[in-house]
């Protein structure tokens, strides 16, 4: 009866829940898992910062992961370990497929999980590009080409950019397309202006945009900073006041990411870009549901990014 495979009258069923209630009896989901064949559980890879907070972005995205799996009938688990910084942390979870977020170059994880025969999602495009891959992502190249053109259009020719980490492919693809930008406007997109993030070497995201403030402002000459989320510019925001840098007035600033609660609770309020995070989760969710019915499935869609004008930036010109 507690497998539902057959249909039961209403006077069994509950005669037999009362019994099992008296026995102190309830389905045991291991179990049923083996007979079905089927652990009806989507694994969510998704590292977060070493002080455990996790950014709006974060949180929308597994909001939509859990709605979409939950309406098919499937728990979600969630795995934060930091797996990418140690090899011998992957896990072999009970899971009928997996959604992995932020791919790294050459991640060995993505050919591991093809010979578990585990399907797979990622949110964020693999490196070296493969077709056989299934996976969500924003347009990043195109979305920091356009943030960086508002800048450069804007007056801003120097800019800081606080990016991600050097190993996730999004890193590359957003200062790709910065330094598109610069090209367009017959500038050149410096390196000792991008910075990437490190888990080693930042406690969080806002420690990361701080340090790299207080780090550079008299080093480096920038009127502008790009961050890679929210957080970061958090971090920006603290040390300008510690500095005595106006903000928009001597500092424009941009976050790749938009928490509508904080950019708005900001002082100035941020100007950011939208990359619907939940509908990130929930495509990819929608996506695994399908690989799992149907592993050939194999799908690549992209979520549109929309930069959120604001306070935060300055015209120059």
């Amino acid at each position: 009866m507690f497998s539902k495979k057959r249909p039961i009258s209403k006077e069994v069923t509950e005669r037999v829940l009362e019994v099992a209630k008296e026995l102190g009896y309830y389905p045991n989901h291991i179990a049923r898992s083996l007979a079905i064949r089927k652990t009806m559980i989507a694994g969510l890879k998704m590292p977060i910062a070493k002080d455990g907070v996790m950014s709006q972005f974060e949180i929308q995205m597994i909001n939509g992961v859990i709605k979409e799996c939950s309406s098919h009938g499937y728990r979600v688990l969630l795995d934060t370990l930091p797996e990418h910084d140690d090899p011998n942390q992957f896990s072999t979870d009970p899971v009928d497929g997996m959604i992995m977020f932020n791919p790294r170059k050459h991640d060995a994880r993505i050919a591991r999980y093809e010979q578990m025969g585990i399907p797979l999602v990622l949110v964020g495009r693999p490196d070296p590009p493969d077709m056989a891959v299934s996976y969500v992502d924003n347009n990043n190249t195109h979305l920091s080409y356009e943030v960086g053109d508002y800048l450069l259009r804007s007056g801003h020719t120097s800019v800081l950019f606080l990016n991600a980490s050097s190993d996730m492919t999004v890193a590359y693809d957003r200062e790709s397309g910065l330094a598109e930008a610069f090209e367009r406007h017959g500038l050149q997109l410096h390196k000792e202006y991008v910075i990437n993030y490190s888990r080693k070497l930042h406690a969080s995201p806002a420690e990361y945009g701080y340090m790299s403030i207080r780090n550079t402002f008299r080093r480096l000459s920038y009127t502008a900073v790009i961050t890679d989320t929210d957080r970061v510019a958090l971090g920006v925001f603290r040390a300008a006041r510690e500095l005595n840098i106006d903000i928009p007035g001597e500092l424009s600033v941009i976050a790749l990411s938009n928490d509508t609660k904080l950019a708005q609770e900001m002082v100035p309020k941020l100007t950011s870009v939208e990359l619907s995070a939940e509908k990130l989760g929930a495509e990819a969710a929608q996506l695994l549901i399908e690989k799992m019915k149907d592993p050939s499935v194999v799908r690549h869609h992209i979520v549109q990014a929309e930069l959120v004008y604001r306070d935060s930036c300055r015209q120059l010109r």
